[in-house]
């Protein structure tokens, strides 16, 4: 039998050349150490975490940004004025970065440059080439400005040649559908976002070239998921410094109203010539939290159903509202559930939207019946059940439940696909009807691929969205229910969960509407063109809206009619209808301007939605520059460019970028953000410098009882 030739490593290192090897491992384990500690938060990006704010850190910002909003309501279609002022306080010449949130249903339609007394109109151009124009003009020392999209309800702002002292301001317009439920009409307006997390493998990861945009000026390392993950993870700033908006609106809803709110402001509002004005209580509004403008109709003037109309070159155009009846859900058929509650965790969510986000858990566990079945899935980077398969709502597992939902933290990043996937995979027992409510505050980048695995998953199952903090995705909360053919609310402070929270579930409780079916007039029959092309699932509370686009002078005589069954309480089947009388629009009817861009908004959304679904993008892309262009729409494939032609920056004086950093959210408490890991960073020296020390420690250790119990 051979001997053991495996010798404890001390003893092999006692015979070494003492002097000089026990100082190079001490000079090694230092600069290890001593490394790791000075680059590592500089390199964040490879360790998992990355701070927020950008380099300048807390200095004072050379341009000073805000934002002025006019707001115009007419019937259902919001027209916005929508002003960014830049003014360069430096020395320097400088050029604007500025991100920014906008509803996701915005259809920005027009963009000027002002500078002084001078206007420059900006023009729509294929993205690509939009921004040559844009880098050409900025190299030529010509003031120039670009507005690009890179979600739906994200833009990017960009001013070029900004000299000392000069403001110039960068005015929007857009049209936005205006949001109608629970008798109550809704106008959103984001001001700042949550920081968003990029899932994949980072792309310096990848040996191999990778095709793929990684421009931008933003925090986030591009992965293979998100490749764009520079352009929309902009850099945050804390405190009270940062963008200022002010704001007013004028509603002329054709109504009477019982209220004008707004969740997250206190608002003054009068009555005037049949509209209603509003203006905030404070004049300059911090951008921290979202703009949620409410106006409730009295019980008598709530509309059953309405229709808008524009005529607008050889076409007309039409939004059409339905309102299902409304009826109690304790008046209708009973049917089970099987309930799957999900939570995310993850460090977008620490502060105030843990705490609502388990405060709206705890509300939806307590309304749970013994005859339902459900269940809790709590996820950051990863996902953990409460039980391993749904259990009855007794309320002994309802109190497991609430101790599990109390202990909840927030940390980590947001890997949302496995939550999904074992919230929408699971088997449910016979004759339950299967409902997921997704709770979370939708801060990723790769929400088209969500999207797609939600509809790929979905099965039979219903997915409803509940929109945490001050400054959810509305953009990925509102989709991600349409794929999963359900409803969504969003809670924005804490005053708002009970009402919120009731709202939804009342849904959840209620059956979906069946056996709808849409009557439309010959003349839309044969030629028109509607979004959504077919009747989603209607719930409590929740009109049917149609965007349509039909031949001019179509014969369009007769009514759009509505009509499903409802089951009450004894089994009996009830029908119910809903109609609506159409007036061509070359009779005279009153034009409701907006309408056009609203219809050809929702269209480029269908095709978005086609893309995530894995239509082929060139043919997406070619489809979406047919209504965009004439429309004058701002898309994934479009943008606004404005350039002024005379050179401003005549000698050619170097410009540095500056970025226009966004407030963080209030309420917020985190400052950095988890993202994948790399596969090397420079934070392994530190563990490398560390392990060096340990076994140095150890090496001395030995050799001191060694030397000891020799002098014994």
């Amino acid at each position: 039998m051979p001997a053991n030739t495996h010798k404890p490593w001390f003893r092999e290192r006692q015979h070494a050349a003492k002097p000089r090897n026990h100082r190079l491992l001490i000079l090694a384990s230092f600069l290890c150490f001593l490394l790791g500690v000075v680059v590592s938060p500089l390199s964040r990006a490879e360790s998992g975490e990355l701070m927020l704010q950008s380099v300048d850190g807390e200095s004072s910002p050379a341009l000073l940004h805000s934002t002025d909003v006019d707001l115009q309501v007419n019937g259902m279609i919001a027209h916005v004025t929508y002003s960014q002022k830049f003014t360069n306080t430096s020395n320097e010449w400088k050029h604007a970065v500025y991100t920014f949130p906008l509803n996701e249903n915005a259809a920005i339609n027009s963009m000027e440059m002002r500078i002084g007394d001078r206007i420059i109109r900006g023009q729509i151009k294929p993205k690509a080439e939009a921004k040559e124009a844009f880098e050409a003009a900025k190299k030529a020392g010509k003031k120039a400005s670009l507005t690009e999209q890179q979600r739906p309800n994200l833009f990017t702002q960009q001013v070029a040649n900004i000299a000392p002292g000069e403001e110039i301001t960068v005015t929007l317009q857009y049209v936005q559908q205006v949001d109608y439920r629970d008798g109550k009409f809704t106008f959103h307006l984001p001001t700042t976002l949550t920081p968003r997390y990029s899932p994949g493998i980072p792309l310096n990861q990848f040996n191999e070239k990778i095709e793929a945009e990684i421009s931008g000026t933003g925090w986030g390392e591009p992965t293979d998921q998100v490749p764009d993950a520079r352009a929309i993870t902009p850099y945050m700033r804390e405190g009270n410094e940062g963008p200022q908006l002010t704001f007013n609106a004028t509603l002329n809803t054709g109504l009477t109203l019982n209220s004008v709110t707004s969740r997250n402001h206190r608002v003054n509002w009068s009555e005037s010539t049949g509209n209603y004005l509003v203006t905030f209580n404070q004049s300059n509004i911090k951008m921290d939290r979202d703009i949620w403008l409410e106006w409730q109709p009295s019980p008598s003037s709530a509309p059953q159903a309405a229709i808008f109309t524009e005529s607008k070159g050889q076409h007309d155009y039409a939004l059409v509202m339905l309102m299902p009846p409304q009826v109690k859900s304790q008046d209708l058929q009973d049917f089970d559930r099987d309930i799957t509650f999900v939570i995310d965790t993850s460090g977008s969510m620490g502060g105030r939207p843990i705490v609502d986000a388990k405060e709206s858990l705890q509300l939806a566990i307590d309304r749970l019946s013994e005859k339902d079945r459900f269940n809790v899935v709590a996820f950051n980077n990863d996902t953990t059940r409460l039980f391993e398969t749904s259990v009855e709502g007794t309320t002994r597992n309802k109190q497991y439940a609430r101790d599990f939902v109390k202990h909840l933290n927030a940390g980590g990043g947001t890997e949302m696909a496995p939550a999904l996937n074992a919230a929408l995979k699971r088997t449910t027992a016979e004759n339950y009807i299967k409902q997921v409510v997704f709770i979370t505050d939708g801060a990723v980048g790769n929400e088209a691929a969500l999207f797609s695995q939600i509809k790929n998953e979905l099965g039979d199952a219903r997915l409803f969205t509940v929109g945490i903090g001050s400054t959810p995705n509305s953009y990925f909360m509102t989709r991600a229910a349409q794929f999963g053919r359900g409803s969504y609310v969003f809670v924005s402070n804490t005053a708002d969960i009970k009402q919120q929270m009731d709202s939804l579930l009342y849904k959840l409780e209620s059956p979906v509407l069946s056996d709808l079916s849409l009557t439309l007039p010959a003349g839309y029959a044969q030629s028109a063109e509607i979004y959504p092309s077919k009747i989603p699932d209607l719930y409590a509370g929740v009109p049917l809206l149609l965007n349509v686009k039909l031949p001019h002078n179509a014969d369009t005589s007769g009514k759009i009619t509505l009509q499903g069954t409802l089951v009450d309480k004894q089994g009996t089947t009830r029908e119910w209808i809903r109609s609506v009388a159409i007036a061509s629009t070359s009779t005279g009817s009153t034009q409701h301007l907006g309408v056009a861009t609203a219809w050809a908004r929702k269209k480029v959304a269908a095709l978005m939605d086609e893309k995530a679904l894995g239509r082929n993008v060139d043919e997406v892309k070619q489809d979406i520059l047919a209504v965009a262009l004439p429309h004058k729409l701002i898309t994934e494939f479009t943008s606004f460019v404005a350039i002024e032609e005379k050179i401003a920056n005549t000698q050619r004086i170097p410009s540095s970028t500056e970025n226009v950093r966004n407030l963080m959210p209030q309420g917020t408490q985190f400052r950095q953000i988890s993202y994948p890991q790399t596969a090397a960073g420079v934070s392994e020296y530190v563990v490398l410098g560390m392990i060096a020390m340990l076994l140095l420690s150890l090496f001395h250790s030995v050799a001191f009882l060694r030397n000891k119990g020799g002098r014994g």
